[in-house]
């Protein structure tokens, strides 16, 4: 029997398996955009709000989603001894293949991505669509002692990290009005902003993540939390073109 192009659609957002989705299509109480189905002559299409069984999904084709990382979580679908950023995200979310743009470290709080969408996390990740379109993210950075002018002068003029071919410069260094740091980048190096603080002399205590390119994280978004967000920011910016 030919396979329906409803169930193929329930099945790429993570609510079973085939034989699952067949069941969901064919046993359960579902509302398309407000109006009940008849499974027997409608079908599901992109773009359309369910509602099954008392429970809402919209049905996209990728997803894209924007999570105000609590402290004590690993960036991990297999973490080590901590709970991980994925256990705050629907389980067909986590099936339909969602993956995070980059990570946090434990400690730090902030925005964090994720994507089923690989074009997407590509252009987060790498930093860069086109050599005038940087991703920029920015940290509020809690040090251990108050940040001097001379730090922050250090720190836009570039540093030397270990085992780092290349200086690494801060994209801004603004002394915030409760003695914290903003500081931005534009580079995905292992520990960066750690390492660039401690190259100036300074500790971070604590680390938060407000910005990455056009996204920043919501003021009213508590810690845990999500909401889904537009990809065009990013994926309507043209990497540059080869020669």
């Amino acid at each position: 029997m030919k396979v329906r192009s409803s169930v193929k659609i329930l099945q790429s957002q993570g609510l079973g398996s085939r034989r699952e989705c067949e069941n969901i299509f064919w046993n359960s109480e579902i509302f398309r955009n407000g109006i009940q189905i008849d499974p027997e002559i409608d079908e599901i299409s992109w773009g359309d709000t369910l509602l099954i069984d008392g429970n809402t999904f919209e049905i996209t084709q990728y997803k894209y989603v924007l999570m105000h990382k609590p402290a004590g979580y690993e960036t991990s679908h297999l973490p080590s001894h901590n709970p991980s950023v994925f256990d705050l995200l629907p389980k067909h979310y986590i099936k339909r293949g969602l993956q995070a743009a980059g990570r946090l470290d434990l400690d730090t709080t902030g925005l964090l991505l994720f994507s089923d969408d690989g074009q997407f996390i590509h252009r987060l990740i790498s930093g860069k669509v086109g050599t005038r379109q940087e991703i920029e993210k920015i940290y509020v950075v809690k040090g251990a002692r108050p940040f001097t002018e001379l730090q922050l002068k250090r720190l836009v003029e570039g540093v030397d990290l270990d085992d780092e071919p290349e200086i690494i410069y801060a994209s801004r260094a603004n002394l915030l009005p409760d003695g914290q740091l903003e500081l931005g980048i534009t580079t995905g190096k292992y520990h960066q902003v750690k390492r660039m603080v401690a190259a100036v002399g300074n500790h971070v205590d604590a680390l938060h993540r407000r910005v990455v390119g056009p996204y920043e994280l919501p003021v009213d978004l508590a810690p845990a939390s999500y909401i889904e967000v537009d990809p065009a920011p990013v994926l309507s910016r043209a990497p540059d073109k080869v020669a």
